[in-house]
């Protein structure tokens, strides 16, 4: 299960956000918090441990925030996400 947490208008992820731990109902909740344009800020910090799953949810909050025209932000990417970022060719669109 994704452990998320709303704080303001920033999301925090928490823990291990990968194919093992996000479901759809997870994806679909994720998601909605970018639905009302009230959050401008998705903060990684707290992730332990992350694989493409994660770099899908980061693409799917950046589409929504263009869909409804807001900047977002990422805060916190852990080193080993930003490379993965880097080999998925999306690092500069996602920071």
């Amino acid at each position: 299960m994704l452990r998320t947490d709303l704080q303001g208008s920033t999301v925090k992820l928490y823990d291990i956000v990968t194919m093992n731990t996000v479901h759809e109902h997870d994806y679909q909740r994720f998601c909605n918090y970018f639905k009302t344009g009230n959050t401008c800020t998705v903060d990684l910090s707290e992730v332990t441990e992350a694989d493409s799953v994660c770099v899908a949810l980061l693409v799917a909050a950046k589409r929504l925030a263009h869909q409804h025209q807001f900047d977002l932000h990422i805060t916190g990417v852990p080193a080993g996400l930003i490379t993965l970022m880097t080999l998925y060719g999306v690092e500069g669109s996602l920071q």
